[in-house]
């Protein structure tokens, strides 16, 4: 009998290893989903600036203001947006499960490169911002009255006095020549 009370408590602690490393495992799983759709969708809105003429770029701000100061982005003209976590639409209109809307925070900038030029640019760098907070990583849960709406690029730097362990995020940067 004791044999099988110390056998019963052994296998009860196995198991409550097993569901605890399977909860991590699908945390991990479901921040790496995150993740990869943040780099999706950072990528789609590079694209984007890649595609806007280069001239637009220069001449236009984000809101359609002419002769913008360099640098600009969205989040001082306020034209940052929200996108949905979650597949598109199917044929009838309806998202899959899953769906979380205004779950990412997207901004762009355009600045000049060199950044110490004047006069026009003969070349810009694009930078996009992804960002989503983090609800995977239970050493650094956000507060519960947080929203999406309320980030900030500086949010993922370590060095900026408003940088928040929860907040996750994905920055793409590259420049851009004169080509028109």
């Amino acid at each position: 009998m004791a044999e099988v009370m110390v056998a019963l408590i052994v296998f009860i602690v196995a198991v409550v290893g097993l569901v605890a490393m399977e909860k991590r495992g699908i945390e991990a799983q479901r921040a790496s989903m995150e993740t990869r759709e943040g780099e999706r969708l950072a990528q789609e809105v590079m694209a984007e600036l890649l595609a806007t003429n280069f001239s637009e770029l220069v001449e236009f701000d984000f809101d359609g203001n002419p002769t913008p100061a360099l640098p600009y982005d969205d989040l001082s003209l306020g034209t940052w947006v929200m996108r949905d976590y979650g597949e598109v639409p199917n044929a009838t209109g309806e998202r899959p499960p899953g769906l979380r809307t205004d779950f990412f925070w997207v901004g762009r900038e355009v600045d000049r490169w060199p950044t110490n030029g004047v006069g026009t640019p003969e070349a810009v760098q694009l930078e996009v911002t992804v960002l989503w907070i983090d609800f995977t990583n239970p050493a650094f849960p956000p507060p519960a009255d947080i929203d999406t709406e309320d980030l900030t690029p500086d949010n993922l730097d370590p060095a900026s006095p408003d940088y928040l362990p929860w907040v996750r995020g994905v920055q793409l940067r590259t420049v851009r020549v004169q080509d028109s």
